[in-house]
């Protein structure tokens, strides 16, 4: 099934990451966003951030929600992904950064869900950002050939290739360091709580 065509921010994407892995209710991925998590130290959000994502990935129809009911708490719905779903994922976390200044936010989340494939996965797309980088490299550099080398164009053109040297330079350096994730176990805060009383 060819993927859909829908504009997603690095948030949107991240929640379907999660819920690729298993379904969940939006409280449970909230505590993903959180500043403290892995994901939060990349994108953090709040949870009615988080419930307006969900609601828009509703309306795309990337994501259902099925209310469920357990014990005597209260029904809560719970969020799975739809078929359209899986191949816009697969899609977005394979295709490098084109934009230097996107790269920090989008390639930190396409690593942290393509290390759930393992080391293949992972190294593929460090691999691939490490082209896309050098041949944003190439074009920046093309363009400044012919510019006065006082000119205001001309500082913010290197400005632009300091900041996309660095970002090869960091990329060549992990490239060996990637590895397949260990997922961390998110606490809820009834788990905190419980944690505290049990000390």
């Amino acid at each position: 099934m060819p993927p859909v065509h829908v504009n997603l921010t690095p948030t949107a994407y991240a929640i379907l990451g999660l819920l690729r892995e298993r379904s969940m209710h939006g409280y449970e991925i909230a505590q993903h966003f959180k500043p403290e998590e892995e994901l939060g130290q990349v994108v953090p959000a709040d949870m009615s951030t988080i419930y307006t994502f969900l609601k828009d990935l509703q309306e795309h129809g990337l994501i259902h929600g099925e209310r469920v009911t357990v014990g005597a708490r209260p029904p809560r719905t719970v969020f799975s992904l739809t078929a359209e779903a899986e191949p816009l994922f697969l899609d977005w976390l394979r295709r490098p950064v084109a934009r230097m200044r996107e790269v920090r936010l989008d390639f930190l989340l396409k690593l942290y869900f393509a290390q759930q494939f393992g080391p293949a996965e992972a190294k593929a797309l460090v691999k691939a950002q490490i082209a896309a980088c050098r041949d944003y490299l190439e074009r920046q550099k093309a363009s400044t050939r012919d510019l006065n080398p006082t000119s205001f164009e001309s500082l913010v053109l290197e400005s632009k290739l300091t900041a996309a040297e660095s970002m090869l330079d960091w990329l060549n350096r992990i490239a060996s360091r990637v590895v397949p994730r260990q997922r961390k176990r998110v606490s809820t805060d009834k788990q905190l709580v419980k944690k505290r009383k049990d000390r």
